[in-house]
């Protein structure tokens, strides 16, 4: 099962809305639906709080979904990039 299939699944599991998840995290119900849709994906900070909230391990949630492995990975690219690029500057 995908990251986006898990979230949904958990919240109807729990009845509850993708506005009263929101109000929860303190995002916007379309944030809710984009990593449900998985238009888009939750930092690692809020990740480990949906893991925490729907009672889902970390990593049912991470290892079965190739997109968001792929999304973390780009970050951690992302990241090493900046540091590489702040060391060039200093030279």
């Amino acid at each position: 099962m995908k990251f986006g299939e898990h979230l949904k699944q958990a919240r109807i599991a729990k009845n509850l809305t993708q506005t009263e998840v929101a109000k929860y995290f303190f995002v916007s119900r379309q944030t809710i639906s984009s990593w449900e849709n998985e238009k888009t994906y939750p930092d690692i900070e809020s990740l480990i709080k949906l893991s925490n909230y729907y009672q889902i391990s970390l990593d049912t949630l991470l290892k079965e979904d190739t997109g968001m492995r792929e999304y973390l990975e780009k970050k951690d690219v992302a990241k090493e990039l900046k540091v590489i690029s702040k060391d060039l500057n200093w030279v």
